[in-house]
């Protein structure tokens, strides 16, 4: 899913991008002789085919000389914000939009577009921020800055919080730092080695999952899990991915008790994908950035109560576990129909989130 449709395409043209400079072919930068270099970090890694998704930065920590750039180069489907706050509090992802706008909420401007020096020259004194990106077609993929005084300079993905935090330190010409070839080597070896971490999760999200429940009236009530968070571990699927069951019986989706991450369970039955974010006017501004409001049909359910059957939407709506007292689980009776039924969430299908029902008569 494109999750912010043709808003992708505007922030593209928002965000400067930056031509990376060849990598030095030593593997450690000495006093004195070099020029500016550019640093690539990766921004989180993600395996698709098993629905792995890590949040953290790659590397981390990143030591460079005043008047190098980096480079924040987006290597996920999930998105992310690299900011530096300058010791202002961190911004909310989601505000209240304005009275009259088709939706309640909308992705906060100081998040999803990107701010910082025109120049690109930064010297950590003001706030400083990609925007939103993603590998999702359209969206920003590179953020830039240049570094032009000492210093030691911590930021963050707004989206995940300070479980995803990294840190630029900036020495003088005459410290020795690390080449940009030999960054890029630890931050690749660093990624793979996290995803094969990763891969364990996967058992200990399978059983977790509660057994079967066979109902007086013959039928089964059945129980999928609902993604698995392990620090900076997010396993964005569904336990069991498919499923067999019969019509009459129900399905009770939950989410599970280690997730962090907001999902929904969405059957779309051959519908057009739904956006998370729609793009409208700013009454405000017309002739500047949009407003980004959150989709309404991503926020509640659609067809809740009724019988699944091939015949439009059902969606549980948002299941977010950070909103206390919000909803958790989504349950469905399985309707008079019969063959394999895919659905998905809409926040992380592009990440691997999708599920089937295989209804045998």
């Amino acid at each position: 899913m494109r999750r912010f449709a043709n808003f992708g395409l505007l922030l593209s043209l928002l965000v400067g991008l930056v031509t990376m400079a060849a990598p030095s072919a030593a593997l450690a930068r000495s006093a004195q002789a070099d020029a500016p270099q550019t640093y690539t970090v990766m921004v989180g890694a993600e395996k698709v085919s098993r629905g792995i998704d890590l949040m953290a930065f790659f590397p981390d920590t990143l030591r460079i000389h005043v008047g190098d750039t980096v480079v924040w180069q987006q290597n996920s489907f999930e998105i992310h914000t690299v900011t530096f706050l300058a010791g202002a509090p961190m911004p909310e992802l989601v505000i209240p939009a304005p009275a009259g706008q088709a939706s309640p909420l909308m992705l906060n401007p100081q998040v999803a577009f990107p701010a910082g020096p025109a120049d690109g020259m930064y010297d950590g004194s003001t706030y400083a921020n990609s925007g939103v990106m993603s590998l999702d077609p359209g969206q920003p993929q590179q953020f830039s800055l240049t570094f032009t005084k000492e210093g030691t300079y911590a930021y963050i993905c707004i989206i995940h919080g300070e479980m995803m935090s990294g840190t630029i330190e900036v020495v003088g010409a005459s410290v020795a730092v690390p080449s940009p070839e030999a960054v890029a080597k630890m931050a690749h070896k660093m990624m793979r080695n996290e995803l094969a971490r990763a891969r364990r999760f996967i058992g200990a999200a399978r059983s977790q999952v509660p057994h079967s429940i066979e109902n007086a009236d013959g039928t089964t009530t059945h129980f999928v899990s609902i993604g698995y968070s392990n620090g900076q571990v997010d396993l964005m699927g569904f336990f069991p991915r498919k499923l067999v069951v019969h019509p009459g019986d129900t399905v009770v989706f939950e989410l599970s008790k280690a997730n962090v991450a907001p999902h929904t369970v969405t059957f779309l039955n051959g519908a057009a994908d739904i956006e998370f974010v729609t793009p409208a006017p700013n009454p405000d501004d017309p002739s500047g950035p949009p407003l980004l409001l959150v989709n309404p049909q991503v926020l509640g359910p659609i067809n809740a109560g009724q019988p699944l059957t091939r015949d439009g939407v059902f969606s549980s709506g948002l299941l977010d576990p950070t909103i206390p007292g919000g909803p958790t689980s989504f349950t469905l009776k399985i309707g008079d129909i019969s063959g394999e039924i895919p659905y998905e969430c809409l926040l992380h299908d592009s990440s691997g989130m999708t599920g089937v029902l295989k209804v045998v008569p």
